[in-house]
Formats: C-alpha cells, sequence, structure tokens
C-alpha cells in the first residue's frame, strides 16, 4: 500500500507543471480568502443570508475609557460604507503580492 502512494505521489511530482508549488497554493488559498472576506463584506451578505432569523437590535450607549481617547471625526463615526479604503488598501497590497510573485517567476524561470 504504502510503495503505490509513494509511485502515485512520484508520477504525480513528475506530470505536474513547474508553476504548481506549495508557495503558490498558499498564496492561491490567501486570495481566496481575500476574495471571500470581500464578497462577504456587509452590504453583499444580505444576498446570501437566508431571511428565517429574527431580527435583533441593539441599543449603541457611548462609554469613555479611562485616559483620553483620540477624537474620531464627526463623518466617521455617522457613516456605516466605511470599506472603500479598506478594499482600496486590500487592492493596493493583492497587486503588490502578484507583482512580487511574478518577478520571482520571472526570475527563477531564466535560471
Amino acid at each position: 500500500m504504502n510503495k503505490k502512494l509513494n509511485e502515485l505521489i512520484s508520477g504525480f511530482r513528475e506530470k505536474k507543471p513547474k508553476w504548481i508549488s506549495l508557495q503558490n497554493l498558499i498564496f492561491v488559498v490567501v486570495i481566496l480568502a481575500f476574495v471571500i472576506i470581500i464578497i462577504w463584506s456587509e452590504p453583499l451578505s444580505y444576498y446570501f443570508q437566508s431571511g428565517d432569523g429574527q431580527q435583533v437590535s441593539a441599543v449603541l450607549t457611548s462609554t469613555t475609557l479611562p485616559g483620553t481617547p483620540t477624537p474620531l471625526p464627526e463623518e466617521y463615526l455617522t457613516s456605516s460604507q466605511q470599506t472603500n479604503g479598506i478594499i482600496s488598501g486590500a487592492i493596493i497590497i493583492l497587486v503588490a503580492i502578484i507583482a512580487g510573485t511574478a518577478a520571482i517567476l520571472i526570475r527563477d524561470r531564466d535560471k
């Protein structure tokens, strides 16, 4: 049984493309996680949730913690749609990761 498994694994290693590696698989998993997080953001999540759950409302009360809190602009406190900056930052990080990976792949291909 162990010998057959080793033959299967070695056969897969010989037939797979060179770009399939552990690093690239982890990269794809991270990208998929970012995509799922972006899709499952608050405005879009209503399309995926079922309407069977009960509506829960919470009353927000402001509390002051000890120390001097940093004041936030009123615009940040009143607007619930502050995800544009987060999504823009995530896109910039993804572009940097993709560019770095592509540069490494191009560099290693020449060797």
